[in-house]
């Protein structure tokens, strides 16, 4: 309200030029820093679903899991409280991704192990098809990064879901805890795909806030602080000469 009592109106989050302030996208960033018990669960459950849906080689199981998979989220919060300059928040929600990500690995070669010894288990269509395809990934992840932005901008709930879904975290992870117990010497190839799909993914998120213009601004000018973008700029750069060192190593194995 103004001085008089009047509601003053709501200001439109557009700023002129067409950037977008970060805060917006801050207020619909989940509160995924620290591991929660329902976060886990709901992590080892889309695992788990995703892991026979793997043997089965049955893409309606594989795709179920990807809908209930918790990891897309902490990325998305991660990164822009990177992009606001909160680093320390950015890497208690990388810590999560982390963490997520090597539990899914351990509990799928877990159980890899004990069904071994009563199964005779087979390397599926599915489970080969996340052994290459290394760049296609790649390129696709950071394009996904990209919508997972605006998507959140817009409130496309649906949107994210579907990001979710197609970007597929979770059956590269639990492919990895599989190689580890069936095939070993293919250990490298799964791990990049699933590091390559998570830092394609906050490439992808970073270069849709620069694009936006979100980010801490000048009082003077009210534009991106160059700091703040020349950072933005080199963390996308370094994940991408690391998304392509790893290609470039699983092609010299070849």
């Amino acid at each position: 309200m103004d001085s008089t009592g009047t509601p003053e109106p709501k200001t439109n989050s557009l700023q002129p030029g067409g950037t977008v302030l970060l805060e917006e996208l801050l207020e619909d960033s989940p509160r995924t820093d620290f591991l929660d018990p329902q976060l886990v669960i709901f992590n080892l459950l889309a695992g788990i679903v995703a892991l026979f849906g793997l043997f089965l080689n049955n893409v309606a199981v594989i795709i179920g899991a990807m809908v209930i998979s918790p990891l897309l989220e902490p990325i998305y919060a991660g990164t822009v409280f990177l992009a606001n300059g909160a680093f320390r928040k950015f890497l208690q929600h990388m810590r999560v991704v982390l963490v997520l990500v090597f539990l899914l690995i351990i509990a799928s070669a877990a159980i890899t192990w004990v069904l071994s010894i009563f199964l005779p288990l087979a390397i599926t269509p599915e489970i080969s098809s996340r052994l290459i395809q290394q760049e296609i990934s790649a390129i696709l992840a950071v394009l996904l990064g990209i919508t997972a932005i605006f998507a959140h901008k817009r409130g496309f709930v649906s949107s994210v879901t579907g990001i979710g879904i197609a970007v597929a975290l979770v059956p590269p992870a639990v492919v990895t805890g599989i190689i580890i117990v069936l095939l070993p010497t293919r250990l490298f190839d799964a791990l990049s795909l699933t590091l390559n799909n998570i830092f394609g993914l906050y490439a992808g998120m970073l270069i849709a806030i620069l694009a936006l213009g979100a980010g801490p601004r000048s009082e003077l000018k009210k534009k991106l602080t160059r700091k703040n973008v020349y950072i933005m700029l080199a963390c996308v750069a370094g994940l991408l000469m690391i998304i392509g060192l790893s290609i470039a190593v699983l092609r010299s194995r070849v």
